[in-house]
């Protein structure tokens, strides 16, 4: 069975502002464990709720866009083979949200819209997006991992 969890005001100022104020760069980056303890307070609440006894670490980026439907994988396996492998859980962390039009997540039975200081969490293989929006969202996603990819 699939799990999607919401848990609103989990972090304190101090933490909102470590996470909007990192240097995410472009694109999927690989975090050995222990390279940013800030952000692996999102991996600690993951672990309350998924297995991530195993993982060895995490790709992390800044959510800027609306990626549409998909469903977070090991994007390079599926590119050379068509194979499906999937990180332990997923996250989304809304560290700002200011005026915003739209912008919410979906899957096929649920929608919400964002808000600072949100966590949303789900199961592997969960397809899912992100619909056009406007203004201000600041959001960054996580996928914890038992092997290192490639990002």
């Amino acid at each position: 069975m699939k799990k999607l969890i919401i848990l609103d005001d989990v972090f304190d100022a101090s933490t909102i502002a470590e996470i909007a104020g990192f240097d995410y760069g472009e694109g999927e980056k690989w975090y050995e464990l222990g390279a940013n303890p800030i952000h692996e307070r999102i991996l600690d609440l993951c672990a309350r709720h998924f297995d991530l006894g195993a993982i060895v670490g995490y790709e992390m980026w800044r959510n800027s866009g609306n990626p549409g439907w998909h469903v977070d994988k090991d994007e390079r396996l599926f590119r050379e083979r068509k194979e499906y492998r999937y990180p332990q859980c997923s996250a989304v962390y809304y560290a700002d949200v200011g005026e915003v039009s739209a912008g919410q997540f979906f899957t096929d039975d649920l929608r919400y819209f964002p808000r600072t200081n949100r966590l949303v969490m789900f199961s592997p293989g969960l397809y899912h997006g992100v619909s056009a929006f406007s203004g201000r969202r600041f959001a960054v996603s996580l996928n914890p991992w038992n092997h290192r990819i490639t990002s």
